[in-house]
């Protein structure tokens, strides 16, 4: 049974093993639907905590 994680975006459960997905600095994100991942590529700092300077 896949596990379920939840959308960086809009933080709904997603199946990794189904959801669409994109990769930032190494590391692979899995979102709820085509919309969240676009928002996601985007801007993908917003999402995943990286503040700059």
């Amino acid at each position: 049974m896949a596990s379920s994680i939840q959308c960086p975006v809009c933080g709904m459960a997603v199946d990794p093993q189904t959801a669409p997905s994109a990769s930032y600095d190494d590391q692979t994100y899995s979102f709820c639907s085509e919309e969240c991942r676009e928002r996601f590529v985007a801007d993908p700092g917003s999402f995943v905590g990286n503040t700059g300077s």
